[in-house]
């Protein structure tokens, strides 16, 4: 009993002295007085791509979760600069969806100056292709930078530095970054950036460059269907291949017009470039070429609107034309939002190396919070 008295005993000392201590405490730095803000895309679809070809059966209708979740915390720093954070998830996949797999970033922001970023975020080139001018699936044309073999710039990079200017006069702004290219190593980086310009109210001009070096074209990863689970004797089969190494660029220009407020026209082109600088690796080119377009039309109606677009993509590999790199996609959406929840269907006929006029359908919904 007296062993459990002194225990007792001891144990009121120790909290005391821990209390006094935090009372006396100097803390560094202000109480947490950050601005702190939830927010997300609830966005889901059922789509049919109709494939039914040499590629394979038509793989029939499938659900894709594009809802995403983020938070993005600021503080001030001074009267005139605040810094900044977010971290936002992704595609919801099979295994779920990544905490931090798109947007997610640190920076400064100062009231005269712009802001500056640093972490995982979209170049300045692909913010442009991405949207608009790839709505409705267009991008299925336009927006096929990240396939195999046509990968001549970026979309998002997580080891990247952003500067974004304020609007100068009403009328210009632009965007300049730099990080690692296709690997984390100094002889493989990227740099880019774009340019608004609004001469008049109704309409904006967009240009955009990317300059990247010692960026992996195709990786023997790539360079097969599936040989985990293809066998030597599958019409699948094709092993890895060394890696084709080179150079890229990419250029961009863009137009959005609004003639009234409830139409709008916009158009894009954007060419770019690879070259090999290890003689092509395992493959058998050295050299791609590739241009793309992209026209759409929209109409808004009380609540509801049209949509209706084209986009049209050609290549070329060591000067000569390549019909695996041709496509295009003709698309139209009919929308209407429901108290700002935006429900949709949207139809693109795809024709390209895998679909052959080849009817796609999506129905979704999509509404923030």
């Amino acid at each position: 009993m007296a062993t459990f008295k002194k225990t007792l005993l001891g144990a009121a000392i120790a909290a005391t002295t821990m209390i006094a201590g935090t009372a006396n405490a100097y803390m560094l730095g202000d109480p947490n007085d950050a601005n702190v803000e939830v927010y997300g895309v609830v966005s889901i679809s059922a789509v049919d791509y109709g494939a039914s070809n040499d590629a394979g059966p038509d793989a029939g209708w499938a659900l894709e979760n594009e809802t995403r979740v983020g938070f993005r915390a600021a503080k001030k720093m001074t009267d005139s600069v605040t810094a900044f954070a977010q971290v936002e998830s992704g595609w919801v996949l099979d295994y779920g969806a990544d905490l931090g797999n798109r947007d997610t970033f640190v920076g400064l922001r100062g009231d005269d100056w712009g802001q500056v970023r640093f972490g995982r975020m979209l170049t300045p080139l692909y913010e442009l292709v991405d949207w608009p001018y790839s709505a409705s699936n267009l991008g299925r044309t336009f927006d096929r930078a990240w396939r195999s073999g046509e990968r001549y710039h970026f979309d998002r990079k997580s080891q990247m530095g952003r500067y974004d200017s304020p609007m100068f006069a009403d009328m210009v702004k632009f965007s300049l970054a730099a990080g690692n290219g296709s690997e984390n190593h100094e002889d493989s980086y990227f740099f880019g950036g774009s340019v608004s310009v609004t001469p008049i109210e109704m309409l904006t001009l967009h240009a955009a460059f990317e300059n990247a070096k010692g960026t992996t074209f195709e990786g023997g990863e790539e360079g097969h269907w599936d040989t985990n689970n293809a066998t030597p004797d599958s019409p699948d089969w094709n092993p890895a291949v060394a890696a084709s190494i080179g150079d890229t660029d990419s250029y961009f220009v863009g137009f959005e017009l609004r003639p009234i407020d409830n139409f709008n026209i916009l158009g894009a082109y954007k060419t770019g470039s690879y070259d090999s600088t290890n003689g092509g690796g395992g493959y058998g080119y050295t050299e791609r070429e590739i241009d793309a377009y992209s026209v759409q039309a929209n109409y808004f109606f009380g609540n509801a609107n049209i949509r209706v677009g084209y986009a049209d993509q050609s290549g070329k590999e060591d000067g000569s034309s390549n019909s695996d790199l041709d496509s295009t996609s003709i698309s139209g959406e009919l929308g209407y939002s429901f108290n700002s929840v935006y429900t949709f269907l949207r139809l693109t006929q795809q024709d390209d190396s895998v679909y052959d006029n080849d009817l796609m359908v999506r129905v979704g919904t999509e509404w923030t919070f």
